[in-house]
């Protein structure tokens, strides 16, 4: 995998979700909010290396977490971790179920653009809980609940939805990512 196409199409995705969050939010669904992000996670964890893929989903977690409107509390404190260890939980999840799918097919895309959305929502709220309960932060995370996975679960399906047009566009991109395969086998 090429890492300079890697980060444009990184900082492109992040830009997106920070330009388009207003303009694409449902507000009369309990403001759904689709994540480009999480597509791009999706197609790298279909396409390429293990190892690049949880490297690469890191990095697109750090930079979600470093974005604007992500800060936390009154002093607005940005907060390595969620979406970082969401969107690796997210990738090993679509690393996992990759071989028994086709890859190349941008309803496959959708589906696991579902599946990471879904799997990075349950680890921020699993985070967001621990986070609660540590002694040293003095509580002052309000921990989420049923409500907060029933909102990833919304969240995942618009989001499986944009993958559809956004995975078209990235397919169109694969020779530019250099994804490696592998070896083949060969016969003597």
């Amino acid at each position: 995998m090429r890492w300079l196409v890697f980060m444009i199409a990184a900082l492109l995705a992040t830009a997106l979700d920070l330009g388009l969050a207003s303009a694409m939010t449902l507000r009369t669904l309990d403001f759904l909010t689709p994540s480009f992000a999480a597509v791009l996670v999706a197609y790298m964890a279909l396409l390429g290396r293990a190892d690049h893929v949880l490297w690469g989903a890191w990095v697109v977690g750090v930079l979600a977490d470093l974005s604007p409107g992500s800060a936390e509390g009154a002093e607005a404190i940005y907060i390595i971790g969620p979406h970082a260890l969401g969107y690796v939980f997210g990738a090993s999840v679509i690393l996992t179920i990759r071989s028994m799918v086709f890859r190349h097919r941008v309803l496959t895309l959708s589906a696991c653009t579902f599946a990471c959305v879904l799997s990075t929502g349950l680890a921020t709220v699993l985070t967001g809980i621990i986070r609660f309960w540590l002694p040293f932060t003095g509580g002052a995370v309000v921990p989420f609940g049923l409500g907060e996975l029933g909102h990833s679960f919304g969240d995942a399906l618009y989001s499986g939805l944009l993958a559809i047009p956004a995975g078209w566009v990235l397919f169109q991109t694969m020779p530019l990512w250099r994804f490696d395969y592998g070896v083949g086998r060969r016969t003597a």
